[in-house]
């Protein structure tokens, strides 16, 4: 029996598959787009005047203001730190994406268990949904560049690969 060359798993095993190309890039693309949002977020966090905690978080800055903002500016740096990460991996060594989702994964993931179940804050935090929503986005995209290095008998990409060494 001949095997249907319209079969979606054939189709996807095979190394000119438009398919594949996608799948290839969907991980790239979410790396992308999490360093972008981890910069944004950090230079707000870092630089403006209240981090976000009042003019975003709405969080009451009268008492302890200086703590606050410290800690908002530490996590601001600290998510510009991860950007700058993402952006050496996507320009470098591409052969990481997989570990820098992984790791963007677990931040959100803890991120989130905090602020819903842990040291939740006094007012909803505006984000709170669309970082849920980040989560599963980065679950899905991780799957697909696990599947994509995983792949039996497929030579390693080109395009994810760091220098040689």
């Amino acid at each position: 029996m001949a095997e249907s060359s319209s079969d979606p798993i054939l189709m996807l095993n095979r190394p000119d598959s438009g398919i594949r190309r996608t799948m290839r890039r969907i991980p790239v693309t979410v790396l992308t787009l999490f360093a972008v949002i981890n910069t944004v977020r950090g230079c707000i966090h870092a630089f403006a005047s209240d981090g976000g905690a009042q003019s975003i978080a709405g969080l009451d800055l009268s008492h302890d203001k200086p703590t606050i903002l410290s800690l908002f500016a530490a996590l601001g740096f600290h998510q510009l730190v991860m950007a700058a990460f993402q952006v050496f991996v996507l320009v470098v060594r591409r052969d990481l994406v997989v570990i820098a989702l992984a790791l963007q994964a677990a931040e959100t993931a803890l991120g989130l268990l905090n602020l819903y179940f842990y040291r939740t804050l006094p007012v909803v935090v505006p984000e709170q949904a669309f970082n849920a929503a980040l989560l599963v986005l980065l679950a899905v995209t991780l799957g697909v560049a696990w599947i994509n290095t995983r792949r039996v008998g497929s030579p390693p990409d080109a395009e994810l690969q760091g220098p040689d060494r």
